[in-house]
């Protein structure tokens, strides 16, 4: 009996659409699929969805009233504008709002529970997010880290792969997934987390200077625009694939004692090549450093 479950009474419990949107409903059990809604005008929604909430066709917050806690994920996908909306003050899934363009005067929930989608943001402006995202944190078109506050955790990836400045930017002490700063030209400035338990791209730095990395990178790394090794310290470990195919040469590069994955050295000679292979017999995987044209 849901109404000994959630201590709410029968009449104040639904589990389908229509009941949902009754005067008077408290606790929705299942998901709440409101997709076609394109205004919420006259929408009274439950405190609690048990469940996913799809309000996919909103494009404006005006007179929205979300509940209280969402125990899935809540779809607000084509919401331009952060106007007047107010978000649930749990949400234990995915929060989308990848069309979002500004996120002025919005206030996210402490602690989003999944993946929280901001792909459309390009401006920092005003955004205040949650201190913990349990998932994966998708800031994918900032091309300025100016305003920016990161959580202080993100248990999953972390895109950033459009900022081209590290000016401003100060990252999660903890990133438990991929880091994504691939269009970042210049390590100046930049203090990476100390555990990255994804991989870590890195794929436009042209230099290493100023560039301190992980001990340990549990994927990837990517640092294919390297093309000198002056000032690089790799870590001791990486657990994916390393990528250093665009040096020109071997001097002053020091490898990690373990790469689990392919390395790519493709510009070296066979020379040099050979010479590494001799050095770090413990890097098993030369297989990938043919030569590139």
């Amino acid at each position: 009996d849901l109404s000994i479950v959630t201590g709410f009474s029968k009449s104040s419990i639904s589990v389908t659409e229509q009941e949902a949107l009754q005067e008077g409903v408290q606790y929705h059990y299942g998901d709440l699929d409101l997709g076609c809604l394109t205004s919420a005008e006259g929408l009274t929604l439950p405190k609690t969805v048990n469940g996913n909430l799809y309000l996919n066709s909103l494009t404006s917050a005006a007179g929205l009233t979300l509940p209280k806690t969402v125990n899935g994920n809540l779809y607000l996908r084509s919401l331009t504008s952060a106007a007047g909306l107010t978000l649930p003050k749990t949400v234990n899934g995915n929060l989308y709002l990848e069309s979002l363009t500004s996120a002025e005067g919005l206030t996210f929930p402490e602690t989003v529970n999944g993946n929280l989608y901001l792909g459309s943001l390009t401006s920092a402006e005003g955004l205040t997010l949650p201190e913990t995202v349990n998932g994966d944190l998708d800031l994918s078109r900032l091309t300025s880290a100016a305003g920016l506050t990161l959580p202080e955790t993100v248990n999953g990836d972390l895109d950033l792969s459009r900022l081209t400045s590290t000016e401003g930017l100060t990252l999660p002490e903890t990133v438990n997934g991929d880091l994504y700063l691939g269009s970042l030209t210049s390590a100046a400035g930049l203090t990476l987390p100390e555990t990255v338990k994804g991989g870590l791209d890195l794929n436009s730095l042209t230099s290493a200077a100023g560039l301190t990395l992980p001990e340990t990178v549990k994927g990837n790394l990517n640092l294919g625009s390297l093309t000198s090794a002056e000032g690089l310290t790799l870590p001791k470990t990486v657990n994916g694939n390393l990528d250093l195919g665009r040096l020109t040469s071997a001097e002053g590069l020091t490898l990690p004692e373990t790469v689990n994955g392919n390395l790519d050295l493709g510009r070296l000679t066979s020379a040099e090549k050979q010479q590494l292979q001799k050095k770090y017999p413990q890097i098993k995987d030369y297989n990938q450093m043919s030569v590139r044209k």
